[in-house]
């Protein structure tokens, strides 16, 4: 009995030591923080950087978008249906040359760059039943206003805008996504010879002079910023060659008097 009684404590204090203790639980506890902390830090910049890299893509679709539209769109500057109607064989074939009322492009083709850049195109000749219908006069005919076209870099809303129409501007741009900060188009002209062989060029201008193929091209830069975060920033730079040249005669200078 007395060894039974001397036992009981024995076994009791084994029993408690097996606890935690205050400090070793403070300890643990730090350390769990510690390892939260860390993870929450990963986790946080990992949801950071995939929100940028969304912000980029997003950024670069639509800005490749506008520069795609604007590439097509100005390619076709100038263009004529009837543009056969600018040259004349030369004689004694009767021919009476014209010059192409849609050629007009402002500002002219010089190597500075601008914000803004208009041009015109004929639209009268869309399908098969008019052909030859073209009526030569900017938007003349009545309900199609859509020969008039140009894009402008508007500060104000830091979008870039497109005019589809005479006087009809709209936001080519999503403002509430990006914000252009750069929109430059310079032009580029260039007046190249007729492959007209030893001979005289045969084909000749309103004047009767021969005549040069006026060739241009347009580069065209983007600029732009993430609305959400500022620091996000891509240019995208694209160069067209408009496929419609434009006839231009060339004189030769008249003789020094004696």
């Amino acid at each position: 009995m007395i060894a039974c009684s001397r036992s009981v404590p024995a076994r009791l204090g084994r029993a408690r030591a097996r606890g935690l203790s205050i400090v070793e639980l403070m300890i643990g506890i730090t350390i769990s923080l510690f390892i939260l902390a860390g993870a929450t830090m990963v986790l946080t910049s990992q949801l950071g950087d995939n929100r940028r890299l969304l912000l980029e893509a997003q950024m670069q679709q639509d800005m490749r978008t506008a520069a795609d539209m604007i590439s097509r769109d100005i390619r076709r500057a100038g263009y004529w249906g009837q543009a056969y109607r600018s040259i004349c064989p030369p004689p004694p074939v009767a021919c009476v040359a014209e010059v192409n009322p849609y050629e007009a492009m402002a500002p002219e083709p010089a190597p500075d760059a601008t914000t803004q850049a208009t041009y015109i195109r004929s639209t009268d000749e869309e399908g098969g039943a008019l052909i030859g219908t073209d009526d030569n006069l900017v938007d003349g005919a009545a309900g199609r206003p859509r020969e008039q076209v140009g894009f402008s870099w508007n500060a104000d809303n830091r979008t870039i805008d497109y005019l589809v129409g005479a006087g009809n501007w709209q936001a080519l741009t999503d403002s509430t996504v990006l914000q252009v900060t750069q929109f430059d188009m310079v032009i580029n002209a260039r007046d190249l010879p007729m492959p007209c062989g030893a001979t005289a060029c045969p084909v000749l201008g309103p004047g009767g002079c021969p005549l040069f193929l006026r060739s241009r091209d347009v580069t065209v830069t983007i600029v732009a910023q993430a609305v959400h975060d500022a620091n996000v920033r891509r240019s995208v730079r694209d160069n067209v060659r408009l496929r419609n040249h434009v006839p231009t005669e060339v004189c030769a200078a008249p003789p020094a008097g004696p």
